[in-house]
């Protein structure tokens, strides 16, 4: 048996200890092997989608090895005669969303191409630098590569299978036995990685840290609860909400009248900021600002903005009025912590400059998957599951922000009978799920996901119709 041969058929036993059972799906596959022993010619192997010529340039997604020096390299790849019938997939946000996503399991070790439909751009050598070598394959093919990762040993096997089940995953052949088990759990991993969670202890941590946090997130993800759980734990906190009439005044120092015997007088009032930071020297004292966008911050924190910096306990500014009791130059103690909430869906917002927002960190609140599954409401999890499945798969990076929660597919009073929670669920998602969707649609919010979305409104309704 010659060497093409023998890579074709060790590529024969790949295929069938991961998708043994589908072998009607093995017409969609050609396998390409060209080893060459000119060392100016890149040699390869792979598969390529069955449609293509048998030689020579091919269109669509691939997943080759590039043989080289020290190990080989494994890579997705656009064939050199275009995008072809793989344009979809390449254009779909899930596709480098779940790629990513594998980079991050992969610890980088995995690199992914920013835009998986550009053809001009080579992989970056400092990049392909830690990689075996294989000058004639990034000769001759760097620009279509979207996605690599370099093998050396054994240790190396899972990047591998992650990039080649995706492939065949995303051409709808089904992986069989124990590929299908490890595939199950691989994307429940990726999925954790689009939507990672933070713990109550680890914001704690960080909010004690960096003193200053905001909690960001879409609707119904529970960014107000755990600020308020953070603040119980704490012990002592001060609870504000911004809105747009919040002004310079409340939160900081303001004069504010008072009716006396000959008319008016005026009183220096201290706000929230000085309240909480005076609290602060008796003990740890946290400000929670639930839905600090809401509000215009520079005319809201005033001077005051100078003093978010965590490493600077020592700066000061001169209120403009100074209230009975306070040092006219204020300092934000070092126990007083700040921690705030954002809601990333509400486009009527400006965003915050960056002044502001350099002196906070921020910290991604996204739908929890696990708090659903874990109420064990058959209908609720699939729906929910839905839900994320379509936003992560069709939403751009800045439609994905508008994902709603789970606390839209919770129980609203589960402190109520268990008997008829369903049915308060089924409600809820009638009342609150369907309007919030309808109005992302309306609104014109959800750029190229709208037909998606649009979709998923419908099968939520649907199914809803079944219940009643």
């Amino acid at each position: 048996m010659g060497d093409g041969d023998a890579v074709r058929a060790l590529l024969d036993r790949v295929y069938e200890e991961r998708c043994h059972g589908a072998r009607h799906h093995r017409d969609a596959y050609q396998l390409r092997v060209n080893l060459q022993k000119k060392d100016d010619a890149a040699s390869y192997a792979g598969w390529i989608t069955a449609e293509n010529p048998t030689s020579g340039p091919y269109q669509g997604t691939s997943f080759v090895w590039f043989p080289g020096e020290g190990g080989s390299v494994a890579v997705l790849v656009i064939g050199t005669d275009g995008f072809g019938a793989d344009a979809h997939i390449l254009g779909r946000p899930g596709h480098r969303r779940r790629l990513k996503a594998l980079s991050r399991l992969h610890g980088g070790r995995t690199w992914v191409k920013p835009d998986l439909l550009d053809l001009v751009s080579e992989v970056p050598r400092a990049v392909s630098a830690s990689w075996p070598d294989v000058p004639a394959a990034l000769k001759s093919y760097s620009r279509v590569i979207y996605a690599a990762t370099p093998v050396r040993s054994l240790a190396d096997r899972e990047r591998v299978e992650d990039l080649l089940d995706l492939f065949f995953d995303e051409h709808r052949t089904p992986l069989t036995g124990g590929a299908k088990e490890r595939w199950n759990a691989r994307t429940q991993a990726i999925a954790g990685a689009i939507f990672p969670q933070w713990t109550e202890d680890e914001v704690l941590a960080l909010l004690r840290e960096r003193r200053f946090v905001i909690l960001e997130g879409p609707p119904g993800t529970g960014k107000t609860r755990m600020a308020w759980r953070i603040a119980d734990r704490i012990g002592a906190s001060t609870r504000v909400q911004f809105h747009p009439a919040r002004t310079y005044e409340d939160f900081v120092v303001g004069l504010f009248p008072r009716p006396v015997e000959s008319g008016l007088a005026f009183e220096v009032r201290p706000g929230d900021l000085l309240f909480a930071n005076r609290e602060a020297e008796r003990a740890e004292h946290v400000l929670v600002v639930d839905e600090i966008n809401r509000a215009d911050l520079g005319r809201v924190l005033g001077e005051s903005i100078l003093l978010f910096e965590a490493g600077e306990a020592d700066r000061a500014v001169r209120l403009p009025h100074v209230p009975d009791g306070h040092p006219p130059a204020l300092r934000l103690h070092p126990n007083l912590r700040v921690l705030a909430t954002r809601n990333t869906a509400d486009r009527s917002i400006a965003r915050m400059d960056v002044a502001i927002r350099r002196r906070f960190a921020f910290v991604e609140v996204w739908p929890d998957l696990n708090a659903v599954a874990s109420q064990k409401i058959d209908f609720a999890t699939a729906l929910f599951t839905d839900t994320i499945h379509t936003f992560a798969e069709y939403a751009d990076d800045e439609t994905l922000r508008l994902v709603p929660g789970h606390a839209y597919f919770l129980d609203p009073r589960p402190d109520l009978p268990a008997d008829g929670r369903a049915e308060r669920i089924a409600r809820r998602l009638k009342l609150e799920l369907l309007p919030l969707l309808r109005d992302y649609l309306d609104e014109r919010m959800c750029g190229s996901a709208s037909e998606a979305i649009a979709g998923l409104a419908d099968r939520i309704e649907a199914r809803l119709l079944e219940r009643a």
